[in-house]
């Protein structure tokens, strides 16, 4: 259950800084196209490659407490972005 808490927290970590990098917030089903890849991958990685125990859930909480910062940079950004457009 701890692998499947920490590749979620991964994905939307990885995926929010994709939106943000790329400028995708528009596109959401690229986002969530993205957020699906990172997490399969991160799935499989935990599941094959990482040894039992080895990832606790303070890494998912880790991941989850870095995902808002991103997330309101990206509101902060798309707000001035779109200001300058007019």
């Amino acid at each position: 259950m701890i692998g499947v808490f920490n590749a979620f927290a991964f994905a939307l970590l990885l995926s929010s800084l994709f939106a943000l990098r790329f400028r995708q917030w528009g596109r959401r089903s690229t986002v969530a196209l993205y957020f699906g890849a990172f997490f399969l991958l991160e799935l499989g990685a935990n599941h094959f490659f990482i040894p039992p125990g080895a990832l606790g859930a303070e890494i998912g909480w880790l991941c989850l407490g870095l995902t808002l910062p991103v997330l309101v940079a990206t509101l902060l950004v798309r707000r001035y972005e779109s200001g300058q457009r007019r």
